[in-house]
């Protein structure tokens, strides 16, 4: 089925398909459930949500109005960890967590500083669209946090020595970090971060992160795009641009809150 047609939650399933994701063609927090999903070789109908025009129903599946939303057993998740969470329990094998519980503490400890802390550094970089000092030295400084981990774990990945769960949740912006290189002259150099900058090619091997690869092009015109506030979110599909006149929250498809809720009946 094409990805970028809308289907309803009640719209069937393939033969074979077991669940549905609803993504969005350049989100980063929908990357993070479609690597799982691919990794654990889940075979579900992936539908791309245009968050220019999301259908009314779609709040009652996230009332934020926001991706992923995952439909499974006739049920339904979101939020991006949430999900992904879900995503380990409900599919077992192959396993991304650790069995350890303190070695899966760590893992968390790991991809949360990076949620809470580089992704709004990575996100206030970008929006600048120049080297601003300030916003420059405050991702940096996350992204040294994350050369410290590594160097300290003396493992290849976040997770030890295969890839997994946490690697996955971080990984995503550390794809779009060549954006930041191409709008902000950012650049993770591999003499400062030189287990991060093994870490990046070692991931750019893993089989899951090439099926899942977003076209660098379209990344840089999407961002370049956001920062005017006036996104298309359908970049890259076979369909007209939709493109929102107002401005927005973030650079992830959040609307300014007094316009974020479901459309309203006249």
């Amino acid at each position: 089925m094409n990805p970028d047609e809308m289907r309803t939650p009640n719209a069937p399933l393939l033969p074979g398909q077991v669940c549905r994701l609803y993504s969005m063609r350049m989100c980063p927090y929908a990357q993070r459930a479609r690597l799982l999903l691919a990794a654990k070789k889940v075979s579900y109908d992936l539908v791309n949500v245009d968050l220019n025009k999301k259908p009314d129903w779609f709040f009652d599946y996230n009332p934020y109005g926001e991706v992923p939303v995952l439909l499974h057993n006739n049920g339904y998740v979101y939020e991006s960890l949430i999900t992904a969470e879900y995503i380990e329990e409900a599919f077992p094998e192959p396993k991304l967590y650790s069995v350890d519980p303190l070695v899966r503490a760590h893992e968390k400890i790991y991809f949360n500083h990076w949620t809470k802390k580089g992704i709004p550094a990575f996100y206030s970089l970008l929006k600048m669209g120049y080297a601003e000092p300030e916003a420059t030295k405050r991702l940096h400084q996350h992204v040294e946090v994350m050369e410290g981990f590594l160097k300290k774990l003396g493992k290849p990945y976040f997770h030890g020595h295969t890839v997994g769960f946490s690697d996955y949740m971080i990984w995503p912006w550390f794809e779009r970090i060549p954006v930041l290189k191409d709008i902000n002259d950012f650049n993770i150099c591999p003499t400062t971060y030189p287990n991060l900058t093994a870490w990046i090619e070692r991931m750019w091997k893993d089989p899951v992160v090439l099926e899942c690869r977003i076209d660098p092009k379209l990344m840089t015109d999407h961002y370049a795009q956001y920062r005017t506030g006036k996104p298309d979110f359908t970049i890259g599909a076979e369909k007209p641009a939709q493109v929102i006149q107002e401005p927005l929250e973030n650079l992830d498809g959040l609307r300014d809150p007094s316009t974020r809720d479901r459309i309203k009946k006249e």
